[in-house]
C-alpha cells in the first residue's frame, strides 16, 4: 500500500511541476503595475484597470505583478518579487505610481508603458501592442516601433 501511495505522490508531483512549467512558458509579457495607497490615480482607476487587464489576458500571455510603493515595508515585499522575476535593475528607474510597465518575460527588455488612467480600450491596445512587441525585443534587443503594422518580426 505504501508503494502505491509513493507512486501516486510521485506522479502528482510530476503533474504539478509540468503544469507550473507550462503556465510559466505561456507568459510572454510581465506587466509591472506601480501602485500606492496614497496615489489618487491608483485610487480612482486601479480596480477598473485590473478588470480590463484580466479581461484582455484570456490566453495567459501576461503575468501581472503589483509593485506596491506605499511605504518602505510594501516596497521591500515588492522588490523581492521583482528580484525573483529578474526585474530589480530594470524597475529601479521607474518610480511613477499609476503606471504599468510591460517587459518581455524572457529578455527583460522594456516594451512599453501606460498609465492606468487610460480608457479600457487604450489599455487593451497597449496590451496587444506589448504582446506584438515581444518578438521585436527578442530579435533586436529593442522594443521601438515593434507594434507597427508594417513591422514583421518573422
Amino acid at each position: 500500500m505504501k508503494t502505491i501511495q509513493s507512486i501516486f505522490m510521485s506522479v502528482m508531483l510530476i503533474v504539478l511541476a509540468t503544469l507550473s512549467t507550462s503556465a510559466q512558458s505561456k507568459t510572454k509579457v510581465i506587466a509591472v503595475i506601480n501602485e500606492a495607497d496614497w496615489c489618487p490615480t491608483c485610487q480612482h482607476n486601479g480596480e477598473r484597470a485590473i478588470k480590463a487587464f484580466k479581461a484582455n489576458n484570456k490566453d495567459g500571455a501576461f503575468q501581472f505583478v503589483i509593485n506596491n510603493l506605499t511605504n518602505d515595508d510594501t516596497k521591500l515585499k515588492s522588490s523581492a518579487k521583482l528580484k525573483e522575476l529578474g526585474l530589480s535593475d530594470e524597475m529601479s528607474e521607474f518610480k511613477g505610481t499609476g503606471m504599468v510597465y510591460f517587459f518581455n518575460a524572457k529578455t527583460k527588455v522594456l516594451i512599453s508603458k501606460i498609465s492606468i488612467a487610460k480608457s479600457d480600450e487604450e489599455l487593451a491596445k497597449a496590451m496587444e501592442s506589448a504582446n506584438e512587441g515581444v518578438c521585436c525585443s527578442k530579435s533586436t534587443g529593442e522594443a521601438k516601433n515593434c507594434a507597427s503594422k508594417e513591422h514583421s518580426c518573422g
